[in-house]
């Protein structure tokens, strides 16, 4: 072991159930580094973490912190130990302030009695927040604070705790790039005071701009470890996935050919809805929807789907006027909703793979009597998981013991078990790796193929331009422009994007930024 080895993991195992989650993973951290740990969903990474904070407890294998043996009981036996974790899923307690946040269980005393010392906590949250130059009001409650305000708050918090290695899963998600930039300034900062950082991210750019090291785990196995100054991309993807990605074949799908309008909106406009929005959808078409924060991409997609009211305008189908009061009334247009959220709207995270993915379409498998085999249930999951290479291929594991990629393949298969004609996604590849991605992509296309129609709403210039035939841009709820994905580029969705009022300098310095 190095001298400069702060954390060690040797030979870790970890089973959950049918899952062989770690199998004999090894794992060193240098003092003062970020190291970033990467690797498809269910590669293994999260469950590493969660052994490192006392989550979870490895079947077999060892850590060592400074050379000696450790055992991790629980999170807060971790943070004695100085590992502190930021998930993606915050755990701050929003009806408090930040002050309170950033001390919650470690409040300064002023009385052998143990009375919290009011004047000292905001005093010294100041201090950490003006250390590093982070303009957030010590006072103010969390709820007040954007979703990258919090993350950063969620850091402070663990420095507060004098953490000496610090767990940073998916940090990013949220985030403005103002507030990536002041991260990043953190990050640097913590970097000179030699605090030692595990950096977990699907965005390979922030892993070139603010990683020392690499460690690519796949199928719960350490495959590599790279040092990021003398690696390339194509490299890190490689070693994720297993073979090599190839480069895209230009913009779009080429030459798709359209059927029938399936859906059209004219000057429709719901209460969650800024402006009124018209647009068509065909048969075998892939439409993308979007811009930037706030532009209004899901509220249109709920919109669409039944979950506001009407207040002006109208929707057809098939060129004929619909009424969608509800989710329920969408099943006369043979909807499907994949929601942005899988966890808290497209799941039940308890129950079965198979129950998730028959839940809107049980009543296909029930007999005369009413009852549903249980064969058969499991025998239209089994198909439905292997149409959508699900993995593994146990629908009977609760959806919770799988992957971000394959929980968003479980919901996909709920609503394809339907036969849907008209499909919605809202953000479908966010929160997954890139292998996931490139399953999920293969299946909007083959959906498309079938001559199903596919709105989909996506903040991701790139997987838009590759993916759709269509574009539309939407600024503050108004769609501002159309683009044909052939004739499309990251500038011109970006200026539409932004009001389309940009000239070309500002537009270089908006890229730069």
């Amino acid at each position: 072991m190095s001298s400069d080895t702060i954390l060690s993991l040797e030979k870790i195992d970890k089973n959950f159930g049918g899952i062989h989650a770690l199998k004999g993973v090894d794992f060193t951290l240098e003092r003062g580094e970020v190291h970033a740990l990467l690797g498809e969903n269910g590669a293994g990474k999260s469950t590493l973490i969660k052994i490192l904070t006392g989550v979870h407890k490895a079947d077999r294998g060892r850590i060592l912190l400074h050379g000696k043996e450790i055992t991790v009981h629980d999170p807060i036996d971790a943070r004695r130990k100085g590992i502190a974790a930021i998930y993606q899923e915050l755990s701050l307690i929003e009806s408090l302030t930040v002050a309170e946040n950033i001390f919650l269980g470690n409040e300064p005393t002023k009385t052998p009695l143990g009375i919290c010392d009011r004047e000292k906590l905001y005093r010294e949250s100041d201090q950490y927040l003006e250390n590093f130059q982070i303009a957030i009001d010590s006072r103010k409650k969390v709820s007040e604070l954007g979703m990258g305000q919090k993350r950063i708050v969620e850091i402070v918090k663990a420095l507060a705790i004098h953490a000496e290695i610090l767990l940073l899963d998916e940090p990013t998600t949220g985030m403005s790039k103002a507030e990536i930039d002041i991260l990043f300034q953190i990050m640097e900062t913590l970097k000179e005071k030699k605090v030692t950082m595990i950096y977990i991210s699907h965005y390979l750019d922030e892993v070139f701009r603010v990683c020392d090291r690499a460690t690519v785990f796949r199928d719960g196995q350490n495959v590599a470890v790279y040092r990021v100054a003398e690696t390339n991309m194509n490299t890190l993807i490689k070693a994720m996935i297993g073979k090599e990605i190839r480069a895209k074949d230009g913009n779009g799908r080429g030459n798709a050919e359209y059927g029938k309008v399936l859906l059209e909106l004219c000057e429709y406009r719901t209460d969650l809805m800024k402006e009124p929005v018209s647009l068509t959808l065909h048969e075998g078409e892939i439409l993308g929807i979007t811009g930037i924060v706030g532009a209004g991409k899901s509220e249109l997609a709920h919109s669409i789907f039944g979950n506001a009211l009407r207040r002006s305008g109208q929707i057809c189908y098939r060129e004929e006027p619909v009424a969608l009061r509800s989710p329920a009334d969408t099943k006369k247009c043979r909807m499907a909703f994949v929601p942005e959220d899988r966890k808290s709207q497209g799941l039940f995270l308890e129950d079965t793979a198979a129950d998730n993915m028959l839940l809107v379409s049980l009543e296909k498998l029930r007999t005369a009597l009413g009852t549903v085999s249980s064969r058969k249930k499991k025998e239209a999951a089994d198909e439905m998981g292997s149409k959508l290479k699900l993995s593994p291929l146990k629908t009977q594991l609760p959806a919770k013991n799988f992957s971000g990629g394959n929980q968003q393949k479980i919901v996909i298969g709920k609503w394809l078990s339907m036969e849907p004609e008209i499909i919605l996604m809202d953000e479908p590849t966010r929160g997954i790796d890139v292998g996931a991605k490139s399953e999920i992509y293969q299946i909007i296309k083959e959906l498309a193929a079938d001559h199903k129609g596919l709105l989909i709403f996506s903040s991701e210039f790139e997987e838009l331009i590759s993916l759709c035939d269509r574009i539309l841009v939407l600024y503050k709820g108004k769609i501002t422009g159309e683009v044909l994905a052939e004739d499309a580029t990251n500038e011109k969705l970006l200026s539409l994007a932004l009001g389309g009022t940009m000239d070309g300098k500002e537009m270089e310095e908006a890229i730069e930024r």
